[in-house]
């Protein structure tokens, strides 16, 4: 389980001694990115970033069992919000300034000599998306191995939702991008620990019950989540009202889901979905080794 901080495990706690000795083994390096959001009134507004966070954190320590070393590269939450900007507390950076900050991040990591880089992203925001989509492209034109690492619950938000901003698939192939089936174990405790019914896309079970489970210090002590009404009704209702801007007039607290679904057993999707992201992880290092 996650500990003091969000430094926890990642580079920022290394030294540059031990940076140097992890570059000069080729050491793979996970980048989690994310964003500073509102997330209802029960979430803080870091639950993407812990949600990153904690799949790298995982992922890192199912690596080390298989005798693989990982690194984690800070969180990177200064991300793109543009459907829910108009929320206090929503940091909002442009996509071209998302863009150029994550290049000059992985353009740090790749002079170092960690030039096998895996984005592990928690956001679905298709504008954010696009931003990691061009970060990656940039990095792989100037040769280093960056890739859109992309599995569990957040793989169908992100495609779903570029494809339906950009009218086309996510535009990468080959390594570019790193899919991580889902396996037979993890679709079956999805089964069982799913409670909800209708459409869970922010805030509601399932980040409820992140945060529950690995960073219960973090709720909203004040506010009963069971007093948070299900929104919306219907999907084309969400779609509409993203569409048009008016995600908080559909759901003035902020939540897309429903929150008093959330159980702390939900939160242990997670460590099902990293066992498999690992998996994948660690196949595709093998076939390049």
């Amino acid at each position: 389980m996650p500990g003091y901080s969000i430094f926890e495990g990642t580079i920022a706690d290394m030294t540059w001694p031990e940076v140097q000795a992890a570059a000069d083994y080729n050491a793979p390096i996970l980048v989690p990115v994310a964003v500073i959001e509102q997330h209802s009134r029960h979430l803080p507004l870091a639950t993407d970033t812990y949600g990153a966070f904690l799949l790298c954190s995982l992922i890192q320590k199912d690596m080390a069992e298989r005798g693989i070393q990982v690194l984690i590269a800070p969180p990177y939450y200064y991300g793109v919000n543009s459907t829910t900007a108009m929320f206090p507390g929503s940091l909002d950076i442009s996509p071209a300034l998302m863009r150029d900050m994550l290049v000059e991040i992985l353009d740090n990591y790749a002079r170092w000599g960690l030039r096998r880089q895996f984005i592990v992203n928690h956001h679905g925001d298709p504008q954010h998306n696009k931003a990691i989509v061009e970060a990656i492209q940039t990095m792989r034109a100037k040769g280093v191995e960056t890739t859109y690492f992309l599995g569990g619950m957040i793989q169908g938000f992100v495609d779903a939702a570029y494809e339906g901003t950009f009218k086309t698939p996510l535009p990468l192939t080959g390594d570019e991008v790193l899919r991580s089936p889902e396996s037979e174990l993890t679709k079956a405790a999805t089964a069982r620990l799913t409670r909800s019914t209708g459409l869970d896309v922010h805030a509601g079970e399932r980040e409820t019950s992140l945060i529950m489970r690995w960073f219960p210090e973090t709720l909203a002590g004040s506010v009963d989540r069971h007093e948070l009404a299900a929104v919306p009704e219907t999907l084309r209702e969400f779609q509409e009202a993203e569409k048009a801007g008016a995600w908080r007039k559909l759901s003035p607290d902020g939540h897309i889901g429903d929150p008093a679904k959330a159980t702390r057993d939900n939160g242990e999707l997670y460590w099902f979905e990293a066992f498999d992201m690992a998996a994948a992880l660690a196949a595709f290092l093998r076939a390049r080794d």
